[in-house]
């Protein structure tokens, strides 16, 4: 068999292709800047990073003392994207629970209870959360992930009014957007 200096050339520029795209592919996802309050364990490592579109839904509840009434969060309703662009592709979603539902089927329940917070640079938007695992898939898409980060909040908070004796019961749909972080590891 006899080889051209351009065929030697293809498979050269091919060879070196497919070792940088699976050099990318195995280098861990970079660690996002966050207040330390929910900073990730330190062995924990980056699996996904997606971004979330939907609303932070509130019902209005009595305050438990008489005293009047209270918006009270009832759970998330968003879709999951691969990235923060317009046309990205779904890949999954985030509800009450909380929890993240991959395209998959696998999922990954938070421990709400045990979350740490720390403020939004926004005022107006829901606080930055870092949250422990429950429970969840030990395979698949969310298979080992033992905690979820949220930041780059924008919006959610509940409103300012509207809640009152006579609207308990009551609910709002607040738009808000978010950047998840998927870990493995670190427990």
């Amino acid at each position: 068999m006899t080889c051209t200096l351009n065929d030697v050339a293809s498979c050269v520029s091919s060879m070196l292709a497919l070792a940088l795209i699976a050099g990318c592919a195995s280098a861990p996802a970079p660690r996002p800047t966050v207040p330390a309050a929910i900073e990730a364990p330190e062995k924990a490592t980056v699996a996904y990073r997606w971004y979330a579109k939907g609303t932070q839904n509130y019902t209005c509840t009595a305050k438990p003392d008489g005293s009047g009434a209270e918006w009270k969060l009832s759970g998330p309703e968003a879709k999951l994207y691969a990235s923060p662009e317009a046309g990205a592709s779904q890949v999954g979603v985030h509800g009450a629970g909380p929890a993240w539902d991959a395209n998959d089927g696998t999922r990954f329940i938070g421990n709400a209870m045990a979350a740490k917070k720390a403020p939004s640079p926004d005022a107006s938007a829901i606080p930055w959360l870092l949250i422990p695992k429950k429970e969840g898939d030990v395979s698949g898409t969310l298979g080992g992930v033992e905690f979820v980060q949220r930041m780059d909040t924008v919006g959610g908070q509940p409103p300012a009014t509207g809640c009152d004796a006579g609207s308990v019961g009551g609910m709002v749909k607040v738009p808000y957007t978010a950047t998840y972080i998927f870990y493995r590891g670190g427990v």
